[in-house]
C-alpha cells in the first residue's frame, strides 16, 4: 500500500465538490447519534479538515494513520496484529479507507475495530456502480428531491481506483459479502446510506452487538 503523502496528490484536486459532498454527510452521520457519542478515533487522515470541524463541535478526536507524514497521534498499520486502547471511543471512523487493505486484511481489521470501539464505527467505501442520479430544486422548498437508480457493475473485475484492492459491487463484492463481514465482526447495521449525488461514497453506521 502506497502512502497517500507520496502520491502526486495536490490539496486542490482532493478537496473537490464530490469530497465536499461525503464531509456533510460524514459530520451529519456523527452528529445523528447525539449526546452518547464524545470521543473519536478518526483512522484516515489526509488533510485536518474533518478533526477540526468535529473538535470545534466539542468533541474530543483522536487522529490514526499508517503515513507518519501526516502527523497523527497514532501511527497505525490496519494490516498489522494492531492493538487499540480499550474504553476510550465512543465511535471509530474511517472513510474510504478499508479498500485500501485486501479484502481478508480489511475483515480482520474490522473485527479488531469492533472489539475496540464503546459504541460505533462509521465507515463509507468506494460502491463501483452504473447509475442514474438526479437532484431537483423547487424555489417553494427548502430541500432538494433526489433520484437514483443504479446498478451494481457485478461483471467489473477492477476498481475504479487503482489505489484500491476491492470495491462493493464489483465482481467477488456484492453488498452481500459485506453486511456479513460486518456481522461476522459483531456488528450490526444501524443505519446505511448513500448520495444520490455521489454514489462513489457508499456510507454504513454499524453499532456494537450488545453496546
Amino acid at each position: 500500500m502506497e502512502l497517500i503523502s507520496s502520491l502526486d496528490i495536490k490539496k486542490t484536486e482532493y478537496l473537490s465538490k464530490d469530497r465536499f459532498v461525503s464531509f456533510h454527510h460524514q459530520m451529519r452521520l456523527i452528529f445523528s447519534l447525539g449526546s452518547q457519542v464524545k470521543s473519536i478515533l478518526e483512522i484516515g487522515i489526509f488533510n485536518s479538515m474533518f478533526t477540526d470541524i468535529l473538535r470545534m463541535s466539542k468533541y474530543k478526536v483522536t487522529t490514526a494513520d499508517v503515513d507518519p507524514n501526516l502527523q497523527a497521534d497514532i501511527l497505525l498499520d490496519l494490516a498489522s496484529d494492531f492493538s487499540l486502547p480499550q474504553d476510550e471511543f465512543d465511535v471509530i471512523v474511517l472513510f474510504q479507507v478499508l479498500e485500501h487493505l485486501p479484502y481478508e486484511q480489511s475483515e480482520k481489521a474490522l473485527k479488531k475495530l469492533a472489539e475496540a470501539t464503546n459504541k460505533f464505527i462509521v465507515i463509507s467505501i468506494p460502491y463501483n456502480t452504473q447509475f442514474l442520479g438526479m437532484q431537483l430544486r423547487f424555489s417553494y422548498k427548502h430541500r432538494s428531491r433526489y433520484f437514483f437508480m443504479g446498478l451494481p457493475k457485478f461483471w467489473e473485475t477492477t476498481p475504479i481506483c487503482d489505489q484500491h484492492y476491492w470495491e462493493m459491487g464489483m465482481k467477488g463484492y456484492p453488498k452481500k459479502r459485506i453486511l456479513n463481514s460486518i456481522s461476522q465482526a459483531g456488528l450490526k447495521v444501524k443505519q446505511e446510506f448513500l448520495d444520490p449525488t455521489h454514489p462513489y461514497h457508499y456510507f454504513f453506521v454499524l453499532e456494537k452487538s450488545g453496546a
